[in-house]
Protein backbone atom coordinates (compact mmCIF):
# COMPACT_ATOMS: atom_id res chain seq x y z
CA UNK A 1 0.00 0.00 0.00
CA UNK A 2 1.25 3.37 -0.78
CA UNK A 3 1.74 6.29 1.75
CA UNK A 4 -0.72 8.87 -0.36
CA UNK A 5 -3.71 5.82 0.24
CA UNK A 6 -2.33 5.02 3.89
CA UNK A 7 -2.90 9.01 4.83
CA UNK A 8 -6.40 8.82 2.99
CA UNK A 9 -7.42 5.46 5.21
CA UNK A 10 -5.75 7.55 7.87
CA UNK A 11 -7.96 10.63 7.18
CA UNK A 12 -11.42 8.51 7.43
CA UNK A 13 -10.46 7.03 10.46
CA UNK A 14 -10.31 10.29 11.75
CA UNK A 15 -13.38 10.64 11.03
CA UNK A 16 -14.83 7.76 12.51
CA UNK A 17 -12.84 8.81 15.90
CA UNK A 18 -14.33 12.79 15.93
CA UNK A 19 -18.39 11.11 15.22
CA UNK A 20 -18.22 8.87 17.82
CA UNK A 21 -16.90 11.22 20.29
CA UNK A 22 -20.06 13.28 19.41
CA UNK A 23 -21.95 10.04 19.31
CA UNK A 24 -21.22 8.89 22.71
CA UNK A 25 -21.06 12.29 24.55
CA UNK A 26 -24.54 13.79 23.51
CA UNK A 27 -26.32 10.36 22.98
CA UNK A 28 -24.82 7.88 25.36
CA UNK A 29 -24.01 9.58 28.97
CA UNK A 30 -22.17 12.50 28.22
CA UNK A 31 -18.68 10.59 27.87
CA UNK A 32 -15.96 10.36 24.94
CA UNK A 33 -15.14 6.90 23.57
CA UNK A 34 -11.52 8.14 22.24
CA UNK A 35 -10.96 11.44 24.85
CA UNK A 36 -9.52 9.19 27.37
CA UNK A 37 -8.31 12.59 28.70
CA UNK A 38 -11.88 14.23 28.55
CA UNK A 39 -12.77 10.70 30.87
CA UNK A 40 -10.19 11.04 33.18
CA UNK A 41 -11.19 14.70 33.77
CA UNK A 42 -15.17 13.64 34.28
CA UNK A 43 -14.03 10.78 36.61
CA UNK A 44 -12.06 12.71 39.03
CA UNK A 45 -14.75 15.68 39.20
CA UNK A 46 -17.63 13.22 39.32
CA UNK A 47 -16.25 11.79 42.75
CA UNK A 48 -16.76 14.94 44.39
CA UNK A 49 -19.78 17.17 42.67
CA UNK A 50 -22.95 16.70 43.61
CA UNK A 51 -24.99 14.73 40.83
CA UNK A 52 -21.49 13.82 38.82
CA UNK A 53 -21.63 11.07 36.80
CA UNK A 54 -18.58 9.01 37.37
CA UNK A 55 -20.12 5.21 35.83
CA UNK A 56 -20.51 6.92 32.50
CA UNK A 57 -16.65 7.88 31.56
CA UNK A 58 -15.15 5.22 33.76
CA UNK A 59 -17.51 2.25 31.83
CA UNK A 60 -16.42 4.58 28.29
CA UNK A 61 -12.40 4.27 29.83
CA UNK A 62 -12.25 0.31 30.77
CA UNK A 63 -13.75 -0.80 27.56
CA UNK A 64 -10.96 1.57 25.42
CA UNK A 65 -8.48 0.27 27.61
CA UNK A 66 -9.44 -3.27 26.76
CA UNK A 67 -9.92 -2.34 22.89
CA UNK A 68 -6.39 -1.28 22.79
CA UNK A 69 -5.28 -3.90 24.57
CA UNK A 70 -6.82 -6.66 22.21
CA UNK A 71 -5.81 -4.66 19.25
CA UNK A 72 -2.06 -4.95 20.99
CA UNK A 73 -2.28 -8.46 20.93
CA UNK A 74 -3.56 -8.83 17.29
CA UNK A 75 -0.63 -6.56 16.05
CA UNK A 76 2.06 -8.04 18.91
CA UNK A 77 4.13 -9.63 15.46
CA UNK A 78 3.84 -5.95 13.27
CA UNK A 79 7.41 -5.57 11.61
CA UNK A 80 8.52 -2.27 12.82
CA UNK A 81 8.55 0.12 9.72
CA UNK A 82 5.24 -1.73 8.03
CA UNK A 83 3.03 0.73 6.11
CA UNK A 84 -0.07 -1.32 6.43
CA UNK A 85 0.33 -4.97 7.83
CA UNK A 86 -2.72 -7.59 7.82
CA UNK A 87 -3.20 -7.88 11.49
CA UNK A 88 -3.94 -3.81 11.47
CA UNK A 89 -6.88 -4.68 8.47
CA UNK A 90 -8.08 -7.77 11.06
CA UNK A 91 -8.46 -5.19 13.89
CA UNK A 92 -9.85 -2.46 11.64
CA UNK A 93 -12.54 -5.33 10.72
CA UNK A 94 -13.16 -6.40 14.21
CA UNK A 95 -14.10 -3.05 14.65
CA UNK A 96 -15.99 -2.37 12.06
CA UNK A 97 -18.23 -5.35 12.87
CA UNK A 98 -18.77 -3.63 16.70
CA UNK A 99 -19.69 -0.19 14.92
CA UNK A 100 -22.07 -1.54 12.61
CA UNK A 101 -23.62 -3.50 15.38
CA UNK A 102 -23.56 -0.38 17.43
CA UNK A 103 -25.56 1.99 14.64
CA UNK A 104 -28.33 -1.12 14.57
CA UNK A 105 -28.61 -1.22 18.19
CA UNK A 106 -28.48 2.74 18.27
CA UNK A 107 -31.94 2.39 15.61
CA UNK A 108 -33.51 -0.39 17.50
CA UNK A 109 -33.83 1.71 20.65
CA UNK A 110 -35.22 4.67 19.25
CA UNK A 111 -37.21 2.84 17.22
CA UNK A 112 -38.74 1.35 20.22
CA UNK A 113 -38.91 4.76 22.05
CA UNK A 114 -37.83 5.41 25.40
CA UNK A 115 -38.49 2.41 27.74
CA UNK A 116 -37.33 1.12 31.48
CA UNK A 117 -34.42 -0.14 30.31
CA UNK A 118 -33.47 2.13 28.16
CA UNK A 119 -30.45 4.03 30.06
CA UNK A 120 -29.56 0.47 30.48
CA UNK A 121 -28.92 -0.37 27.26
CA UNK A 122 -27.19 3.35 25.82
CA UNK A 123 -25.14 2.16 28.44
CA UNK A 124 -23.86 -1.11 27.07
CA UNK A 125 -23.89 0.88 23.47
CA UNK A 126 -21.37 3.49 24.65
CA UNK A 127 -19.01 0.42 26.42
CA UNK A 128 -19.46 -1.37 22.64
CA UNK A 129 -18.43 2.15 20.88
CA UNK A 130 -15.45 2.48 23.38
CA UNK A 131 -14.07 -1.22 23.34
CA UNK A 132 -14.40 -0.47 19.25
CA UNK A 133 -12.74 2.72 19.15
CA UNK A 134 -9.99 1.48 21.47
CA UNK A 135 -8.74 -1.47 18.68
CA UNK A 136 -8.48 1.81 16.21
CA UNK A 137 -6.13 3.11 18.79
CA UNK A 138 -4.18 0.12 19.39
CA UNK A 139 -4.06 -0.33 15.65
CA UNK A 140 -2.76 2.70 14.55
CA UNK A 141 0.23 2.52 17.10
CA UNK A 142 1.97 -0.52 15.01
CA UNK A 143 2.66 2.44 12.33
CA UNK A 144 4.53 4.23 14.32
CA UNK A 145 3.98 7.54 12.21
CA UNK A 146 5.37 10.60 14.56
CA UNK A 147 2.87 12.72 15.81
CA UNK A 148 -0.45 10.89 14.28
CA UNK A 149 -3.20 8.87 15.94
CA UNK A 150 -6.29 8.97 14.65
CA UNK A 151 -8.20 9.55 18.24
CA UNK A 152 -5.75 10.76 20.30
CA UNK A 153 -5.90 14.64 19.36
CA UNK A 154 -4.12 16.44 21.95
CA UNK A 155 -1.48 14.79 21.20
CA UNK A 156 -1.43 15.88 17.13
CA UNK A 157 -2.14 19.68 18.52
CA UNK A 158 0.99 19.36 20.15
CA UNK A 159 3.42 18.09 18.10
CA UNK A 160 1.66 20.09 15.29
CA UNK A 161 2.04 23.42 17.07
CA UNK A 162 5.71 21.99 17.61
CA UNK A 163 6.47 21.26 13.86
CA UNK A 164 5.41 24.17 12.71
CA UNK A 165 7.63 26.27 15.26
CA UNK A 166 10.37 23.95 14.12
CA UNK A 167 9.84 24.65 10.71
CA UNK A 168 10.29 28.35 10.95
CA UNK A 169 13.54 27.64 12.62
CA UNK A 170 14.99 24.74 10.89
CA UNK A 171 18.59 24.90 10.37
CA UNK A 172 19.84 25.95 6.51
CA UNK A 173 21.81 22.71 7.02
CA UNK A 174 18.81 20.11 6.94
CA UNK A 175 18.18 18.40 3.53
CA UNK A 176 15.59 19.24 1.39
CA UNK A 177 14.52 15.74 1.36
CA UNK A 178 14.26 15.66 5.04
CA UNK A 179 12.86 19.55 5.08
CA UNK A 180 10.04 17.83 2.34
CA UNK A 181 9.28 14.73 4.77
CA UNK A 182 8.85 17.20 7.92
CA UNK A 183 6.36 19.76 6.04
CA UNK A 184 4.13 16.74 4.76
CA UNK A 185 3.69 15.15 8.47
CA UNK A 186 2.54 18.47 9.03
CA UNK A 187 -0.05 18.32 6.24
CA UNK A 188 -1.41 15.02 7.38
CA UNK A 189 -1.24 15.93 11.28
CA UNK A 190 -3.51 19.00 10.38
CA UNK A 191 -5.76 17.27 7.74
CA UNK A 192 -6.32 14.76 10.62
CA UNK A 193 -7.51 17.59 12.88
CA UNK A 194 -9.63 18.77 10.28
CA UNK A 195 -11.06 15.12 9.53
CA UNK A 196 -12.03 14.80 13.65
CA UNK A 197 -13.96 18.22 13.64
CA UNK A 198 -15.55 17.96 11.01
CA UNK A 199 -16.96 14.65 11.76
CA UNK A 200 -17.52 16.48 14.70
CA UNK A 201 -19.71 19.00 13.22
CA UNK A 202 -21.47 16.64 10.68
CA UNK A 203 -22.60 14.52 13.62
CA UNK A 204 -24.07 17.60 15.43
CA UNK A 205 -26.01 17.86 11.81
CA UNK A 206 -27.12 14.59 12.10
CA UNK A 207 -28.64 15.19 15.87
CA UNK A 208 -30.57 17.69 15.28
CA UNK A 209 -31.70 16.60 11.53
CA UNK A 210 -31.44 12.91 11.45
CA UNK A 211 -30.50 11.77 14.71
CA UNK A 212 -31.06 7.45 13.58
CA UNK A 213 -28.35 7.98 11.18
CA UNK A 214 -25.48 9.67 13.85
CA UNK A 215 -23.61 6.37 13.92
CA UNK A 216 -23.21 5.36 10.51
CA UNK A 217 -20.89 8.05 9.81
CA UNK A 218 -18.21 5.97 12.50
CA UNK A 219 -19.18 2.75 11.11
CA UNK A 220 -19.38 3.64 7.71
CA UNK A 221 -15.84 5.60 7.89
CA UNK A 222 -13.92 2.24 9.86
CA UNK A 223 -16.14 0.23 7.16
CA UNK A 224 -14.97 1.76 4.25
CA UNK A 225 -11.44 1.65 5.57
CA UNK A 226 -11.20 -1.85 6.49
CA UNK A 227 -12.46 -3.41 3.33
CA UNK A 228 -10.33 -1.32 1.25
CA UNK A 229 -7.13 -2.40 3.08
CA UNK A 230 -8.26 -6.02 3.39
CA UNK A 231 -9.14 -5.43 -0.80
CA UNK A 232 -5.53 -4.22 -1.33
CA UNK A 233 -4.04 -6.88 0.98
CA UNK A 234 -5.87 -9.46 -1.53
CA UNK A 235 -5.08 -7.88 -4.17
CA UNK A 236 -0.95 -7.54 -3.58
CA UNK A 237 -1.11 -11.08 -2.82
CA UNK A 238 -2.98 -12.12 -6.05
CA UNK A 239 -0.75 -10.14 -7.85
CA UNK A 240 2.76 -11.58 -6.36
Amino acid sequence: MRSSERDTLLFLLAISAGSADGWSYFGMGHAFVANMTGNTVLIGLGLFTKGGDVLHPLLALGCYVAGAAAASFLTRRVRPGATWARAITLALLLEAVIMGCAEAAWIAIHHFGPGVHTETYLAVLLGWVALATGLQSGAMLQLKIPGVVTTYITGTWTTLMNGLVRLKTTEKRDSARKKLEFEERLLMQAGILASYFLAAVLTGWFFRHNPLAVGALSAGSVWVVALYAAFRAGRTTSEA
